[in-house]
């Protein structure tokens, strides 16, 4: 929460806004799939402290994948709190893995045995914009690997545009000032040609920030102070 109130009151006063608007986009379909019979299970790579089991169906089974002390940390608070009656019952296999490590055979193999024929939704919120294009292109070729046609991806990455905000600028300034001595931020933004020139994926949905703003709320926006995200919808070929 002090994390969350200083990057607000530094950075943008839209970000927490724009995560709802995130949250509830890949909700809503999410659960439009699940209804159809198109969605078993949602891999949640990067999952951080997101709540979606708590929010679909409790008939999806949850895969949640992140960095160990990330996991180890929201695995225990998250069986606490179903035991005491404070959230629901829900299914959900912990993973953990660090995306700039050699991760790929470990994960595919425990991935296999968990989803075995179920559909996957495979979710990846905040992870892009924190790796680079190399380690993009494997996190794909794992997502290919474990999917079967007709199933799906969501994405969220910044497009190279919102280096030239303000707030993008406010960003930089308040990450470089929380890292070591002598580390450099490094990030990556993402173009929508990354996403359609994927050999086995077909782009089917994108929106933006204030195009879910429109769609959800209208909340007056000033584009100029807002980080835009940008949310994207893949479908297996």
């Amino acid at each position: 929460k002090e994390y969350r109130n200083e990057y607000v009151s530094s950075v943008s006063k839209y970000e927490p806004l724009a995560h709802c608007l995130r949250n509830r986009f890949f909700l809503d379909q999410i659960k439009i799939l699940h209804d159809n019979k198109e969605v078993e299970i949602l891999i949640n790579f990067g999952c951080g402290f997101s709540m979606y089991p708590f929010l679909l169906p409790k008939s999806l089974l949850h895969v949640e994948i992140d960095m160990p002390n990330s996991i180890s940390f929201k695995k225990e608070k998250l069986n606490s709190w179903q035991s005491s009656g404070i959230l629901p019952k829900r299914e959900i296999e912990f993973l953990s893995a660090d995306f700039n490590t050699e991760y790929e055979k470990t994960l595919k193999k425990q991935l296999k045995k968990i989803t075995k024929d179920k559909k996957i939704f495979i979710l990846l919120e905040g992870v892009l914009f924190f790796i680079n294009r190399d380690d993009t292109n494997k996190l794909f070729s794992l997502f290919s690997d474990i999917q079967r046609n007709g199933e799906y991806v969501g994405s969220v990455s910044f497009q190279k545009a919102i280096e030239e905000k303000p707030a993008f600028k406010k960003l930089e300034r308040f990450t470089e000032e929380r890292l070591d001595f002598n580390e450099k931020f490094c990030y990556q933004t993402v173009e929508d040609s990354y996403y359609e020139s994927l050999d086995d994926y077909q782009l089917i949905e994108h929106q933006d920030t204030i195009t879910l703003n429109n769609k959800y709320g209208g909340k007056e926006l000033n584009s100029e102070e807002l980080l835009d995200e940008h949310m994207y919808i893949l479908k297996r070929k």
